[in-house]
C-alpha cells in the first residue's frame, strides 16, 4: 500500500510540473464521432443500461470483456458554428469492429476528428485505437487498448498511448438492478504537446489604439496525461416493456482537472431507446469554456433476417440492426449533430443449454 502511495503521488507531482490548458473539447474529441459516444457519458461501466460497442474501449477498455456477439459500426458527427464568419464545417468519422469469441474480444476502431474553430479548437487529426477485453470470472473482466494519432492543421504532432481498465458487474443490491463498475487509466504515453490550437486559458492585451482584447493562449500538452476515470451504473426501472438507468463518472484529467459526467437512458418495448448525458469539467467552467446543456440521442433497433448461406453457417441469419441520432448544443455556438449504425451479428443467447442424462427409452 505504501508502494501505491508514493507512485501515486509521484505522478501527481510530475503532473503538475506541466501548465494545464487544453483545448475546448480537447479531452474528448475522440468522442464526438457517433451518438453512441456523444450521449454515453463516458461511462467506464458501460452506460446506464449496459450497452458496449467497439467505441466503447474508449471509456475502459474491459467493456468488451463479456460480448458474446461480433459487432460492427459506422457513425459521423456535423459540427456547426454559429458564429463562425467563415461558415466552417467541423465533424467527425468512425468506423469500428468488434471480434467475440471464446478466448478474448478483440476490437478496432479507426475515427477523423476535425474541427476548426476559435473557441472549440481541435484540429485534423486521424485515429486508431486497438483493444483486447478478457472476463476472468463471471463478473470480472479487464482490459488493455493502444491508441496512434497523427494531428495537422494547426502544426503537426503525433500521439500514442495506451489504457488498462478493470469492470465488475456486481449484481443487485436491494431496488438497484445490474449494479456495474468501471475503472480505467487513460492516455499513458505521448500526448500532442506541438499543436498550435486555442486553449481554454487567455490573455488580456492592450492594442495600438488603447483598447485590450483577451486571446486564446496555446494549448499545452493534450489531453490530459493518465488520467484516471472511475464509474458506477444501475438500471433503477426494469420492467417488461419500459427500463430506466443512471450513470454516474469521476474523471482527473493529468491528475489537474476534475470532470463529472452523468447520463441516463429510457428504452420503450426493447425497441427504442431515449439517451442524455452531462458533464461538468471544473477547469473548463473556471476559464469560461461552458459546455452546460446535456446531449440528447434516440436510437431504433430491429431484427434483420438474411437467406445468405454462409451468414446462416455463422449462425448469422438473423441480427440485430440499430440506427440512432444525437444532438449537443457545445462550447457557445457549436452544434453537433451526429448519426450511426451498429450491426450486431446474430441474436442474444438467452436460453440455457439443455442437458440430456440418458437416452429417450
Amino acid at each position: 500500500m505504501k508502494k501505491f502511495i508514493v507512485a501515486a503521488a509521484s505522478l501527481f507531482m510530475s503532473a503538475s510540473l506541466f501548465a494545464y490548458n487544453p483545448p475546448a473539447g480537447g479531452q474528448n474529441s475522440l468522442r464526438i464521432t457517433s451518438p453512441e459516444l456523444l450521449t454515453g457519458a463516458k461511462s467506464a461501466a458501460g452506460g446506464p443500461l449496459l450497452h458496449v460497442t467497439p467505441d466503447s474501449i474508449l471509456n475502459n477498455p474491459a467493456l468488451p470483456g463479456f460480448n458474446q456477439r461480433s459487432t460492427l459500426t459506422a457513425g459521423g458527427t456535423l459540427l456547426f458554428d454559429s458564429a463562425d464568419d467563415d461558415h466552417s464545417l467541423g465533424g467527425g468519422f468512425e468506423l469500428g469492429i468488434l471480434l467475440a469469441n471464446r478466448w478474448c474480444v478483440p476490437t478496432a476502431i479507426i475515427q477523423g476528428v476535425f474541427v476548426p474553430y476559435e473557441h472549440m479548437q481541435l484540429g485534423n487529426s486521424m485515429n486508431l485505437t486497438l483493444g483486447y477485453a478478457k472476463d476472468i470470472t463471471d463478473s470480472v473482466s479487464v482490459g488493455l487498448s493502444g491508441n496512434v494519432g497523427l494531428l495537422w492543421g494547426f502544426e503537426s504532432d503525433w500521439t500514442a498511448s495506451a489504457a488498462l481498465g478493470a469492470y465488475w458487474n456486481y449484481g443487485d443490491i436491494k431496488f438497484l438492478k445490474n449494479v456495474r463498475f468501471g475503472s480505467a487509466i487513460t492516455n499513458l504515453g505521448k500526448m500532442y504537446t506541438k499543436t498550435t490550437v486555442n486553449g481554454i486559458k487567455t490573455t488580456n492585451i492592450t492594442l495600438s489604439n488603447g483598447t485590450s482584447a483577451e486571446i486564446y493562449d496555446d494549448a499545452s500538452m493534450w489531453p490530459g496525461i493518465a488520467t484516471l476515470r472511475i464509474g458506477s451504473a444501475a438500471t433503477l426501472v426494469d420492467a417488461e416493456n419500459f427500463k430506466f438507468g443512471l450513470s454516474a463518472d469521476f474523471a482527473f484529467p493529468g491528475f489537474q482537472d476534475f470532470v463529472f459526467d452523468a447520463g441516463l437512458q429510457m428504452q420503450f418495448f426493447k425497441i427504442i431507446k431515449l439517451s442524455s448525458s452531462w458533464e461538468f469539467d471544473v477547469q473548463e467552467f473556471a476559464n469560461d469554456a461552458k459546455n452546460i446543456l446535456p446531449s440528447v440521442g434516440l436510437s431504433f433497433n430491429f431484427i434483420f433476417k438474411s437467406n445468405n448461406e454462409k451468414l446462416s453457417s455463422k449462425g448469422w441469419e438473423q441480427s440485430e440492426v440499430t440506427t440512432s441520432a444525437a444532438w449537443q448544443r457545445m462550447y457557445q455556438n457549436v452544434d453537433a449533430v451526429s448519426a450511426g449504425i451498429e450491426v450486431d451479428l446474430g441474436l442474444k443467447d438467452t436460453q440455457a443449454p439443455e442437458i440430456t442424462m440418458w437416452g429417450d427409452n
